[in-house]
């Protein structure tokens, strides 16, 4: 009987002994180690930011005009042509004036020939009337045809002068260095002073313009540095304004604002470019702003970890405002007393121990 019972009281002693050993595994919950985050307080004040939309334009552009109306005989140049200053763009027709020029041209050969006599004969008279040959008044007859003559070629020389001058309107050239943008007149088309044949611009030489209001003008001054991001929002350009209307009556109520490119890393631009320019003001903005990088998304929500008074992370849903470089403003779910946690040395979840 004694032999029969020992393997029971093991087998017994046994079970107990592994009840115990789960027991003191269950009772077992060690806390997670704290992680080393990077908390501050949200920034309440910020220098106001302001962003425009606007185009790119040349910093010097115009449309080439003949002073006269004529067809178009020649074009030189072709869309993207470079030019350099005073070289010939286009000719119109001059085949009148050339005639007409023509025939004052031998006119004024006859005159000089008449002129020529007159002189002669005048010289003439003068030694005739020293002698007493002829009388006083015959010499005065001489010098007056003589003077008639001459006073005919100073007016036939002036017209020829003038057709000149107005030959050279028959031959337009470039007023500047720089680019041929548009071609607006074909040859054989008549050109009139009020429409443009060509338009031109110079090259690698850019401004950005926009519009402004009543309120945001106040806030601007020339030599103020800004920002300009091209459209496709990959490439950003240095700026600086360079001028400003000081009246809005003939732009709907708008300040129009021009702003010189600073463009050193030599970005393609073309006139007419979409853009928008991000201006820093002396004007304080007051609000809650946290830096960019402490803002995470999940979904459509965005949210951000604060410490709590256990110095633990806890999760804030928030909603966020315009960018203030590299700050974001909160504007709502957080108050400017709390601290939010800027990084983490691993991965945080909500009520996880922290410190810093």
């Amino acid at each position: 009987m004694k032999n029969k019972l020992s393997p029971i009281v093991l087998f017994a002693v046994l079970i107990l002994s592994l009840a115990g050993c789960g027991e003191e595994t269950q009772n077992e919950n060690p806390q997670p180690e704290a992680v080393e985050v990077k908390v501050q307080k949200p920034v309440t004040s910020l220098p106001q930011r302001l962003n425009h939309k606007g185009k790119i334009q040349s910093s010097k552009s115009i449309g080439v005009q003949s002073r006269v109306a004529s067809y178009v005989d020649k074009i030189f140049v072709d869309i993207g042509d470079a030019v350099s200053k005073n070289e010939l763009l286009v000719k119109l027709n001059s085949d009148d004036l050339q005639a007409r020029q023509a025939q004052i041209s031998a006119q004024l050969e006859e005159i000089e020939a008449t002129l020529e006599n007159a002189e002669k004969d005048y010289e003439r008279y003068k030694n005739l009337r020293e002698k007493n040959s002829v009388s006083e008044k015959e010499l005065e007859s001489i010098r007056l045809k003589y003077k008639s003559v001459k006073s005919q070629k100073a007016a036939v020389e002036s017209q020829l002068k003038e057709i000149k001058s107005e030959l050279k309107y028959f031959n337009i050239r470039a007023p500047f260095e720089g680019v041929i943008t548009s071609k607006l007149a074909q040859e054989g088309d008549l050109a009139n002073p009020q429409t443009p044949i060509l338009q031109m611009e110079v090259d690698n030489a850019f401004e950005f313009h926009f519009s402004v209001s009543e309120r945001a003008i106040s806030a601007l001054r020339v030599g103020q540095d800004a920002t300009v991001e091209i459209s496709n929002g990959s490439q950003q350009i240095d700026a600086q304004i360079s001028e400003f209307s000081s009246s809005s009556l003939n732009s709907g109520g708008q300040y129009v604002v021009k702003a010189e490119l600073i463009n050193k890393n030599n970005v393609e631009l073309f006139s007419g470019q979409q853009a928008e320019i991000q201006l820093v003001t002396d004007v304080l903005d007051q609000g809650i702003f946290v830096p960019k990088s402490a803002v995470f998304r999940r979904g459509g929500l965005q949210g951000l970890f604060v410490v709590s008074p256990a110095n633990k992370a806890m999760l804030r849903w928030v909603e966020t405002g315009i960018s203030y470089g590299d700050h974001t403003n909160i504007l709502s779910g957080l108050s400017s007393d709390e601290s939010i946690i800027t990084s983490a040395d691993s991965k945080l979840y909500n009520g996880m121990p922290v410190k810093y």
